[in-house]
């Protein structure tokens, strides 16, 4: 129970780092949504390899071993996150979700609400496979 409380800590930390990045260079700089969306993963990614390994799980693994594992995790959990993000993106641009993305649009680009969906799918996928196989 430890270990998911601290999991889901670090988590939080995660999806907030990688939200602000992707807020401030999609949002505020107006950079390329993919662009954004990639450079926010890294810098979650970073964050949650280094406080998982030193402080949740004080793995004791090879490091070489468990960096391939994670960078593979992060890799797959990140594809998943890209096809989700395009295909909410693609959705909301449609005339069924018009009204919804009329209303979204006051608060935030349809696409950053695209990122956030997309971040909840990365989340649940990238915790089962660090928890199973990277951080065992």
């Amino acid at each position: 129970m430890k270990h998911f409380i601290k999991y889901n800590l670090i988590g939080v930390m995660n999806t907030l780092i990688t939200l602000a990045s992707v807020w401030v260079m999609h949002q505020l700089l107006d950079w390329n949504l993919e662009l954004s969306n990639f450079l926010g993963f890294i810098f979650g990614a970073i964050n949650s390899y280094l406080m998982n390994r030193l402080w949740n799980f004080k793995s004791k693994n090879r490091k070489r071993t468990e960096v391939i594992r994670f960078v593979i995790v992060f890799v797959a959990a990140y594809l998943l996150n890209l096809a989700t993000l395009e295909a909410t993106v693609y959705a909301l641009d449609t005339t069924w979700c018009k009204s919804f993305t009329d209303f979204i649009s006051q608060y935030m680009k349809p696409s950053f609400f695209a990122n956030i969906v997309a971040n909840g799918v990365y989340v649940i996928a990238s915790f089962t496979l660090y928890k199973k196989w990277v951080f065992k």
